[in-house]
């Protein structure tokens, strides 16, 4: 097989993302350094097989800077972006046009950590709960709702990040009483733990998704522009919902962990060991599922209101 490697590709798409345009069959795909990426990973890998035709060209996100990801959409610096659907939500409700939900994608992946010795849940209420990257994203609003069905107000503060981070994690002294954070970064957590056998472990308590009744969409697929022609927009779906099957089967997750370690490293620079990825998979702790028909709008619609007391913009949903 003709593999075109990940960093040909970046390079690429980066002299290429000043241009304003794209050649016919060139897909020009903006995702961040989370759960929405690792299928992305494997369709590069594999798209003779998966996108057979059409040239993929990543394009990182700007990590944790809503305006310049915002910015970044009003240039055209890509046909379509994966992102989370509250932020693209925003962005539609603050007046930027031409961007549309295409469908959600990740539809599990935030998960709220304690220690293992911790008792239940409701032992957080009043207690302070670390939240990565931050205060007011997905991992604290989301974990902040389900916690609430089962009577528990937590004080949520934004936790450190790095090996300041997994230094506070790994020690009893200073360990907090929970940590909400999404994936891949609670994967590292159990590894690193299980690894380099921290005083403090750490076990999964919540699934916030299961909470609040089942998986809800967290992640999207968005499309930047109206220029973009439907059939290519229905040639990356195809794609992405074979990347997303293959990397789902039991059969395929040693090699799935082995390319997405090798992604993250050499797109974000962000060191994921293939041993978190593979646990992550063999979990089942992120459902990838792009879909588009008429319940996923009455679940995104919900879902926004529910979660986030948003009401979902005329123009969220690509025209029918």
């Amino acid at each position: 097989m003709n593999r075109f490697p990940l960093f040909k590709s970046i390079l690429l798409a980066l002299l290429l993302a000043g241009a304003g345009s794209a050649h016919a069959d060139d897909i020009r795909l903006s995702l961040p350094p989370d759960p929405n990426a690792l299928p992305v990973f494997v369709l590069m890998e594999k798209q003779e097989a998966f996108l057979p035709g059409d040239r993929l060209q990543l394009v990182a996100n700007p990590s944790g800077d809503p305006s310049a990801m915002r910015a970044m959409v009003q240039a055209r610096r890509m046909d379509f972006a994966l992102f989370n659907l509250v932020g693209g939500t925003r962005f539609i409700q603050g007046g930027l046009e031409g961007l549309h939900l295409v469908g959600p994608w990740v539809w599990r992946g935030i998960y709220l950590l304690t220690p293992e010795s911790s008792a239940g849940l409701e032992a957080l209420d009043g207690k302070a709960v670390l939240v990565s990257p931050g205060v007011s994203t997905p991992p604290h609003i989301v974990t902040q709702k389900a916690l609430q069905r089962v009577q528990v107000e937590a004080k949520f503060v934004t936790g450190g990040s790095g090996a300041v981070l997994l230094n506070q994690l790994s020690t009893p002294e200073r360990a907090p009483a929970a940590m909400a954070a999404a994936e891949p970064q609670v994967s590292l957590i159990l590894h690193r733990q299980q690894a380099e056998e921290w005083a403090q472990r750490w076990k999964v308590a919540l699934d916030p998704a299961d909470a609040l009744g089942g998986a809800v969409p967290l992640g999207a697929l968005w499309q930047v522009h109206e220029a973009v022609d439907p059939a290519l927009r229905e040639r990356l779906v195809e794609g992405l919902k074979r990347a997303a099957a293959w990397v789902q089967d039991p059969r395929n997750h040693a090699e799935a962990a082995r390319i997405g370690a090798r992604g993250y490293q050499e797109m974000f620079r962000l060191p994921i060991p293939e041993a978190a990825l593979r646990d992550m998979l063999t979990s089942k702790r992120v459902d990838w599922r792009l879909e588009q028909d008429a319940a996923m709008r009455q679940t995104v619609t919900r879902y926004l209101a529910d979660v986030f007391g948003l009401q979902a913009p005329a123009s969220l949903f690509l025209p029918e």
